[in-house]
């Protein structure tokens, strides 16, 4: 079928030569500008099939041929979708929206048709039937066994619809290739057939009906869809056939977090004006890629002037923080550097007013406390015990004169100094008190009167100096810790055993930060990393504590960041659903199977979404969700951090 307009002045010429010889054409035109008729009426649509002629040559395939002006013509071929898989996820159609299949364009339409419920359950209905008595008759037992997974499916697509939890449509999805050369479609075309091919996606042409179909994305088209390439589909799988909400993260401040599924980069501001706090989850399986994820987000906010504090319990980041130039402070038995879970210091409030806060050290110490006793004796924690131990801790601070007044803080006691003569010169201190620590508390106890506290007092024996364990008692101390004004800190926990004290290093060190640096410097941004956050929720009293951390921080113009492949964790305690829903942003990477029906749920992820997150999501790949935003996102290092920072890969040429 051949259409032509006679609309501008092209020489055309054609020369064919004896079938002995091959036909050979050669066509010349005048060079002439595109015009908008060009594109709505060209100068030839020809419909070709395989032995047919074109200016090139003889074409290779089913296509059309569509005249230009600026180019002597453009060729054609139109696939439809069939998805074999039986699942669909969001972003399965991307790389026809990329088209890096070679020199080429693709152009995507989707055909989607409203369907009746009660239309759609009927013919669910008939096919169950038909499999049913086909199950009566049939010997062979994988036959067998793929009726029985598709009657499964059809009964859970059955519900699905009758409850109304999903919509039934009629959807076709067409791709339309083209390019100006023949053998550069071919090759175009057969890449984008093999790539889908191994997504489980047959790309399949309909040949003879070539014109049809190119018409068939115009209004042209009498009949929008062919049945043949269409197919049933439920809400859901309709929403993730759309590239709508790529790249949908509206900020465009702040550092480059990563890139969306179509490459373009995803800024991230933890500290948008739109974002109720500044707290982070990140989420995923061991090697999902969350160590790299925190290292890009560090290294790239120190550039923006944000502090960060890393809690790192595996020493995954020591690498990092070192080649910074910033300090690693190890907590191990051996180390320097000490710290007192017990140390106070003046904090500001909304309201500009300065104050010790001890009742949060108090709250903190006491679930401190607790977890060692729990190590020893879960048993021994009545009520009473509690409020003992409690009443105790607030009475040390009585005893060392420290109470919410700042300057209760300072030591203003005289120093008397003997002169070369004799003299008497006197001097005052004008430091920082000395702060209780876990022996005072230990000695209080042994000293009361009631058995039951002084069996507690023995269970605490070998986290204080008085007892035998060295490793043990590494926070019964004065803290030797000062936090310099430095971009990145972090604590090692790595040397810790990984049973009793790792977990409550992990909880002291956290508490400590909040006192000497998430709660200081209110006109500072900052970062308090917590790394596997999963294990203060197993206690109620360091949950409870986290929780609140995540509440109030945002006061202090500081972010908190829990990152945990124990999600399941969270969703068990109130407390972490707590810390979940006072992160507005949060970053799923590759999840488990097991987990995912809870993390779909929890956060209402659809079966696309989900899907992707367990079969798609490779290292460093997943979803960004900020608030009501969200987009696919590879967090990937570039060159120059990849080759300082990949250490957490055991088979790193970086690995030092």
């Amino acid at each position: 079928m051949i259409f032509s307009k006679n609309k501008r002045k092209n020489n055309i010429q054609i020369k064919a030569k004896s079938k002995k010889q091959n036909e050979i054409i050669q066509t010349t035109m005048k060079q002439t500008k595109r015009e908008g008729l060009d594109f709505i009426s060209p100068s030839m649509v020809k419909e070709l099939m395989p032995s047919d002629i074109t200016i090139q040559g003889q074409a290779n395939d089913y296509l059309v041929e569509v005249g230009a002006t600026a180019e002597p013509s453009r060729y054609f071929r139109s696939f439809f979708a069939e998805i074999t898989g039986g699942n669909t996820w969001a972003g399965m159609l991307n790389p026809l929206i990329l088209g890096e299949f070679g020199k080429g364009d693709t152009d995507l339409a989707i055909h989607i048709e409203p369907v009746e419920t009660t239309e759609e359950l009927d013919d669910i209905a008939k096919r169950i039937r038909a499999i049913e008595s086909d199950l009566q008759l049939e010997k062979n037992g994988e036959k067998i066994s793929k009726l029985r997974d598709e009657l499964f499916d059809l009964k859970d697509r059955q519900r699905r619809l009758r409850t109304k939890l999903e919509r039934p449509f009629r959807a076709s999805i067409q791709a339309v290739v083209s390019s100006t050369d023949l053998k550069d479609l071919k090759k175009y075309s057969n890449n984008m057939i093999r790539q889908f091919a191994g997504q489980e996606i047959i790309m399949r042409s309909p040949d003879g009906k070539q014109l049809d179909a190119l018409k068939n994305i115009t209004p042209l088209s009498d009949n929008f869809m062919y049945k043949e390439h269409t197919f049933s589909y439920e809400s859901s799988n309709i929403a993730d056939l759309f590239p709508f909400g790529n790249g949908g993260i509206s900020h465009r401040t702040g550092i480059v977090l990563g890139y969306d599924n179509l490459g373009r980069p995803i800024f991230y501001d933890g500290w948008h004006k739109n974002l109720m706090n500044y707290n982070i989850v990140i989420t995923g399986v061991s090697g999902a890629g969350k160590t790299s994820a925190v290292i890009v987000i560090t290294h790239r906010s120190a550039h923006l002037g944000i502090r960060t504090c890393i809690i790192d319990p595996k020493g995954d980041y020591a690498q990092f923080v070192m080649d910074m130039g910033c300090p690693y402070i190890d907590l191990s038995p051996d180390s320097p550097f000490k710290i007192n879970f017990f140390d106070v210091d003046v904090e500001e409030n909304e309201k500009e007013e300065h104050f010790v806060n001890i009742e949060s050290t108090v709250q903190a110490a006491r679930a401190i406390i607790f977890k060692m006793i729990r190590v020893m004796d879960s048993e021994v924690l009545t009520g009473k015990v509690k409020v003992k131990i409690e009443n105790n801790i607030r009475e040390l601070y009585r005893e060392k004169g420290i109470f919410e007044d700042p300057s209760s803080l300072i030591d203003n006691s005289r120093t008397a100094k003997k002169g070369p003569n004799g003299q008497l010169s006197f001097s005052v201190n004008g430091r920082l008190k000395d702060m209780p620590t876990l022996g005072d508390l230990y000695s209080k106890l042994t000293d009361d009167e009631e058995e039951e506290i002084r069996k507690v007092a023995y269970l605490l024996k070998n986290f204080t100096r008085y007892g035998d364990s060295k490793s043990q008692s590494i926070f019964d101390c004065q803290s030797t810790v000062k936090i310099q004004d430095v971009p990145i800190f972090a604590f090692g926990l790595n040397k810790l055993d990984e049973e009793i004290m790792r977990p409550i290093g992990l909880f002291v060190a956290t508490k400590w930060q909040s006192t000497k640096f998430s709660k200081k410097n209110r006109m500072i941004q900052k970062r308090t990393i917590v790394d596997e956050s999963q294990i203060p929720m197993q206690d109620p009293e360091t949950a409870a504590w986290l929780e609140n951390e995540f509440r109030v921080v945002r006061f202090f113009n500081t972010s908190m960041c829990a990152v945990t492949q124990g999600f399941e964790v969270f969703t068990k305690v109130p407390q972490g659903m707590g810390i979940l829903k006072n992160a507005p942003t949060k970053i799923f990477l590759k999840q488990d199977s097991l987990d995912i029906e809870e993390i779909k749920g929890k956060f209402d992820l659809s079966e696309g979404e989900g899907q992707f997150l367990v079969h798609q999501a490779q290292k460093g790949l997943g979803i960004i969700r900020i608030d009501n935003e969200a987009s696919i996102i590879k967090i990937d290092a570039n060159e120059q951090e990849f080759k300082m920072f990949d250490y957490t890969n055991p088979n790193s040429s970086n690995r030092r």
